[in-house]
C-alpha cells in the first residue's frame, strides 16, 4: 500500500508543476531543491537537471547581482518582491513580479521560496496607458485652440494653455469654476441643455458657437465642441474643444450691417425694412405697431439747381435728423432716393403716431446749410397703426397717406 504522505506530496508537486508562474525552492547556500515546468520554458533546463545548482549558475553573473540585494533580504527573514525584466531562452522579453518568501524552521531561515510571475502583458497596458496620457497631455498643452476636461456638471477637470491664454485665467482659477462661471448670461440656458443631453445620454456631442466673458470682463465668441466619455470605473467626463472665432463674428456682423445700412445715411436699407416687416408677419405677438412714411418734396429739383452731389449731401443731412430723433427701439431706413420709412416699435396709440408725423414734417423742414448754402426743403409724411399680422397693408397705409398728404 502506498504511503498517503509520499501520494500527497506527488501531488501538491505535480499541482505547482502545472502553474503559469515559475515556482521554486532555495536552501540557505543558495542551492536549488525543487523547481517547477516552468523553469524550463525561461531558463532551457529542467527542473531535475536544476536540482542542486547555485541559483548564480541559473540566472548567471549580471542577473545574480542585480538580484543578491533581495536573496539577502530573504535569508535574513523577510519577505522581498521586485520587478525584473528577463530574457527567456526563445530570446523573448518577460517582464515579471518576482517573490521571495522565507522558510523559517525553530527561528532559522533554511531557506526561501521563489516565485516569478510572467506580467508582460499588464506591464504593456500599463506602458501603453502611460504613452496615451503621455500623448494626451502632449496634445493639450500644445494645442493651438483651448482644450479640457470636464465633469459632467460643468466643473473644469483640466485646461491646456491655450484655454487659459485665450479666457485670462490661470488653470487653478478656472479649476475652481464652472463653464457658467464664465458663460455669457444670454447663452447659459443652452449651454445648460446641452449639457444635460451629454450626461444623460440624449447627446454623444455638441457643437455650436456661443460666448465666454473673460477675466478681464471682455465678452469672446467661441466655437465649441464637446463630447462625452463613459468610464464606469472612473466615472464620465467631457472633453472640450474650444476655439476664439471672436473676429470671424465681428467681420460677420460688420458684412450684416453693411447688407443691411444704407451707406449715404446710415439708416436702415430697403432690405432691412422688408426684414423688420417679414419678422413682424411671422411674429405671434398681434399689437399694433405704427409707421411714418417720408418723401421729400421735389427733390429733383434741388439736384438739378444745386447738383447730384448737393442733393446727396441734403439726403444725408435728413438721415442725421431722423437718426437722432428715434428711439433706440424704433428702426429708421431709407427705402428709395428720397424715400424714408420708420417702424415706431414704441408707439403706443394711433394718435400718437399721427401727432408724431406732424412733427416729423416741422422736424425735417429745411433750410439746409451745405457749406454755406441754403437749400430749400420740405416733406411730405404719412402715417399707419396697424397689427403685425399684415405688415403689408401697415406699409399701404402709411404710403397713400404720404401721397395725399403731398397732394394737399
Amino acid at each position: 500500500m502506498a504511503d498517503p504522505r509520499a501520494v500527497s506530496a506527488g501531488r501538491i508537486a505535480s499541482a505547482i508543476d502545472q502553474l503559469p508562474s515559475m515556482i521554486g525552492y532555495w536552501d540557505s547556500s543558495l542551492r536549488n531543491v525543487f523547481a517547477n515546468r516552468v523553469y524550463a520554458d525561461y531558463f532551457g533546463i529542467e527542473p531535475p537537471d536544476l536540482v542542486g545548482k547555485h541559483i548564480r549558475e541559473l540566472l548567471g553573473e549580471a542577473l545574480y547581482e542585480l538580484n543578491l540585494p533581495y536573496i539577502s533580504g530573504a535569508l535574513a527573514g523577510e519577505q522581498q518582491q521586485f520587478d525584473r525584466t528577463l530574457i527567456d531562452v526563445n530570446g523573448a522579453v518577460r517582464v515579471t513580479q518576482v517573490t521571495y518568501v522565507p522558510d523559517v524552521v525553530d527561528g532559522a531561515v533554511v531557506g526561501f521560496t521563489a516565485m516569478v510571475v510572467d506580467v508582460s502583458a499588464r506591464a504593456e497596458a500599463e506602458r501603453e496607458r502611460d504613452r496615451a496620457i503621455r500623448l494626451f497631455r502632449i496634445a493639450m498643452e500644445n494645442a493651438p485652440i483651448g482644450k479640457a476636461v470636464m465633469t459632467c456638471d460643468g466643473r473644469w477637470l483640466q485646461v491646456n494653455k491655450a484655454l487659459c491664454e485665450l479666457l485670462g485665467y490661470t488653470a487653478e482659477e478656472l479649476q475652481h469654476r464652472t463653464f457658467r462661471d464664465i458663460t455669457h448670461p444670454d447663452d447659459i440656458s443652452l449651454a445648460d441643455e446641452h449639457l444635460k443631453g451629454l450626461a444623460e445620454g440624449t447627446l454623444t456631442n455638441v457643437a455650436s458657437e456661443k460666448r465666454y466673458i473673460r477675466k478681464d470682463g471682455a465678452t469672446i465668441w467661441v466655437q465649441r465642441n464637446a463630447t462625452v466619455v463613459r468610464d464606469a470605473d472612473a466615472g464620465d467626463v467631457i472633453i472640450a474643444q474650444i476655439q476664439d472665432i471672436t473676429a470671424r463674428k465681428n467681420v460677420e456682423a460688420a458684412l450684416e450691417r453693411q447688407v443691411l445700412l444704407d451707406d449715404l445715411t446710415s439708416l436702415g436699407n430697403r432690405r432691412r425694412l422688408m426684414a423688420e416687416l417679414l419678422a413682424l408677419k411671422e411674429a405671434v405677438d398681434s399689437r399694433p405697431v405704427g409707421m411714418l412714411f417720408v418723401d421729400v418734396d421735389e427733390f429733383k429739383s434741388i439736384n438739378d439747381r444745386f447738383g447730384h452731389a448737393m442733393g446727396d449731401r441734403v439726403l444725408a443731412a435728413i438721415g442725421r435728423r431722423i437718426l437722432d430723433n428715434v428711439r433706440a427701439d424704433d428702426v429708421a431706413c431709407r427705402i428709395g432716393g428720397d424715400e424714408f420709412v420708420a417702424l415706431l416699435y414704441t408707439a403706443t396709440s394711433a394718435d400718437g403716431v399721427e401727432r408724431l408725423a406732424d412733427r416729423v414734417r416741422e422736424l425735417l423742414a429745411g433750410p439746409y446749410d451745405i457749406d454755406g448754402t441754403d437749400i430749400p426743403v420740405t416733406v411730405s409724411v404719412g402715417w399707419s397703426w396697424e397689427p403685425t399680422t399684415d405688415p403689408d397693408q401697415l406699409l399701404r397705409i402709411a404710403d397713400e397717406r404720404m401721397y395725399s398728404s403731398k397732394r394737399a
